[in-house]
């Protein structure tokens, strides 16, 4: 480690597709070294459109560089990802530094839409957020993009970047797409979907007249309707795009879960979270019942989604032991349909019966219920599952949502009612469960 490190700034790992002598990589370095840490470890060549490959039949040889306003740097011979996980490896447990970003960039070139799925910038994010921590990769349009001007606006973002990462899952991307155009044409930033395929580009292979063929792109379908990343920088906006790396559809496990078991009913569990006790009378008891019913419901196969507030802690240890089995949706207002994926999920699932616990009944739970009575379904509340501060507030809680057409339950009933539709193996398992 050449440079000395202060230990008060973030730890931030730069990597690129372009290679260590890329023009944005450098400037990106550059803007960073003010405010942190800087380790740069990049492909020795051109890694454009290598996605997530990494280097299995050779070994990679890292060789240490001088990238001005970096701590230390080194250039390897693999790909981007290669570098990523490298690097990982490399500086916890030999230098002893911790990562707190990996920013990938800046590249040279638009990956907006499909493009992502084959960008070795994007990739670069993608290992380091598969490691937990938290990744940004960040892109101008335009292959030949070499203007400082050009790359200020986006640089000036990355505070705001960084801040807007430390918002979301570490496992989430942001992919931040900036047009090639002058700082001061840039109209602002939006948050944006990325495109899906045959939307905006698309790529194929060109035959030649020697008769082979060449990889090429070319514009594809557009609309006005200004969703996609590629409709706000086409419209000189800089687009900022969460980018998952989870591997499985929610929506489709939870509606293939459902058809397994063919159960005609979904559990959701309204924020079973540490700072519950202090709004809950009688939490521990609360916490057994929420506890007992995400097991019943997990060992029935059943679909379950747990909600979390942002502002609420961890989740209980006894109902996360169960969130294996779970989908997990996050929300900010008291309306649990405030988070985005529930809608998604809740249609991915062919049921008519929804059986709703947790806290606080005169809140959280108040609020969630007549989204689901819009959409037709029947609503059981499980008033064993379900807590509040006072006790007035919870009774009431009760009766307004008795009045508005919910059916008020246990515990014990609906779990054994569900779980006689299962093997005797299962239901004898689910008796256990609540007699424990």
């Amino acid at each position: 480690m050449k440079n000395s490190v202060d230990n008060s700034m973030p730890k931030i790992l730069v990597t690129n597709d372009d290679g260590i002598d890329a023009h944005g990589l450098r400037i990106l370095v550059e803007a960073l070294s003010e405010h942190a840490d800087v380790y740069v470890v990049a492909p020795a060549d051109q890694q454009s459109g290598k996605s997530h490959s990494i280097t299995f039949l050779r070994e990679v040889s890292p060789q240490e560089r001088d990238v001005k306003g970096a701590v230390a740097a080194w250039v390897l011979d693999g790909t981007p990802a290669d570098c990523v996980m490298w690097a990982i490896d490399y500086l916890e447990y030999e230098e002893g530094v911790k990562l707190d970003f990996v920013i990938s960039g800046i590249n040279l070139g638009y990956n907006t839409g499909l493009a992502a799925y084959y960008s070795g910038t994007v990739a670069g994010a993608r290992e380091g957020a598969i490691n937990g921590i938290r990744s940004i990769a960040l892109s101008v349009g335009g292959p030949d993009a070499t203007h400082a001007e050009h790359f200020d606006y986006l640089v000036g973002l990355l505070p705001q970047l960084m801040e807007m990462s430390m918002q979301i899952d570490p496992g989430i991307i942001l992919s931040v797409n900036a047009p090639d155009i002058p700082s001061w044409d840039i109209k602002g930033v939006r948050i944006a979907e990325t495109a899906p395929r045959g939307y905006g580009i698309r790529f194929f292979f060109e035959k030649k007249t020697n008769g082979n063929y060449q990889m090429t792109g070319g514009v594809d379908y557009l609309d006005d309707n200004m969703r996609y990343d590629i409709d706000w920088c086409a419209a000189s906006y800089i687009a900022v795009s969460p980018i998952p790396t989870t591997l499985s559809d929610p929506a489709s496990l939870m509606r293939l879960k459902g058809l397994t078991v063919k159960a005609d009913c979904l559990t959701l569990i309204v924020d079973p979270q540490e700072k519950m006790p202090v709004r809950i009378k009688d939490a521990d008891r609360l916490a057994a019942n929420l506890e007992k019913l995400a097991h019943a419901v997990s060992r029935m196969g059943m679909p379950l989604i747990l909600a979390e507030s942002y502002d609420m802690g961890d989740m209980l240890p006894q109902v996360r032991q169960y969130d294996g089995e779970a989908e997990i949706v996050r929300h900010i207002h008291p309306d649990v349909w405030t988070a985005p994926d529930l809608d998604k999920l809740v249609s991915g699932v062919d049921c008519s019966r929804v059986l709703i616990a947790g806290s606080a009944t005169n809140v959280e739970i108040l609020q969630t219920v007549p989204g689901f009575l819009k959409k037709g379904y029947k609503v059981v509340v499980l008033e064993d599952c379900c807590g509040s501060a006072d006790e007035l507030g919870h009774d009431l809680s009760i009766k307004m949502m008795e009045d508005m057409g919910c059916g008020i339950s246990t515990l014990e009933t609906e779990v054994m009612r569900l779980a006689g539709s299962c093997t005797r193996q299962v239901l004898d398992a689910v008796k256990n469960i609540l007699i424990t």
